[in-house]
């Protein structure tokens, strides 16, 4: 990350992958005036404030089904005068019916790999009918996926069962084979930071990166390999 976010998670120290991710999308030519766009597992909407910093143009709304940080979300961006975002309650695998065919594309970060099946994330986003959806998660370009928990001793109030605690990498040619069923071609480009990031000195979960035969700024949080890809799924037209 770039500095150090502040506690409220908005533009002024944002990811580098944020930033990254921002950079890619304009790159392919995601970022129309006048289109709307959703970032669905929103939190408390960091990544949109810096979206729509760069990109005025375009109105995004930011969806999750906690309603403590949609709260949270909404409260900041009023404080801020932000304008062109909007912040609601909604569950992911249960979407309303009235986001169908409302948004020209959709935003995935780092919330894919919370999920045991791929399917089960992407089906509904696809359901909706965007020209795209981008994902910034976990992925293995080869025939695997891999699901992996976290155990964290300084923390035993996240047991087993809690998806915070997942980094499951899911299988580049498996999502392709089956987004192309519903009409999208998938593109992808693996995500490194610019800068070295230290491991905690405790040792505890936090992203590090580490110089290896793959890139010199390989990223590992505690023991766990972490191949973070940006994908973009477009409608084949």
């Amino acid at each position: 990350m770039i500095k150090k976010q502040t506690e409220n998670g908005l533009i002024d120290f944002p990811f580098y992958s944020t930033i990254a991710l921002e950079n890619f999308l304009a790159r392919n030519n995601c970022w129309k005036a006048n289109t709307n766009v959703l970032d669905v597992g929103t939190g408390m909407g960091a990544a949109l404030h810096y979206f729509r910093n760069a990109n005025p143009e375009v109105r995004f709304v930011g969806s999750d089904y906690n309603e403590e940080a949609v709260a949270i979300a909404q409260t900041l961006a009023h404080e801020r005068g932000v304008s062109g975002i909007k912040f609601e309650t909604a569950d992911w695998t249960n979407l309303p019916d009235s986001y169908l065919n409302r948004f020209d594309g959709i935003v995935s970060i780092h919330a894919l790999c919370c999920f045991k099946r791929f399917e089960v994330a992407l089906d509904p986003l696809i359901a909706l009918n965007p020209r795209w959806i981008a994902i910034n998660s976990l992925f293995y370009d080869g025939p695997l996926d891999v699901l992996i928990h976290i155990r964290e001793h300084n923390k035993p109030e996240l047991h087993d069962d809690n998806p915070d605690g997942d980094f499951n990498i899911f299988s580049l040619p498996k999502i392709r084979e089956h987004t192309a069923k519903h009409g999208y071609k998938l593109s992808s480009e693996p995500f490194y930071p610019q800068d070295v990031i230290p491991p905690k000195q405790d040792r505890s979960r936090g992203t590090f990166t580490m110089s290896t035969e793959l890139h010199e700024r390989t990223q590992f949080s505690g023991p766990v390999y972490l191949p973070w890809h940006f994908v973009l799924l477009e409608k084949d037209e």
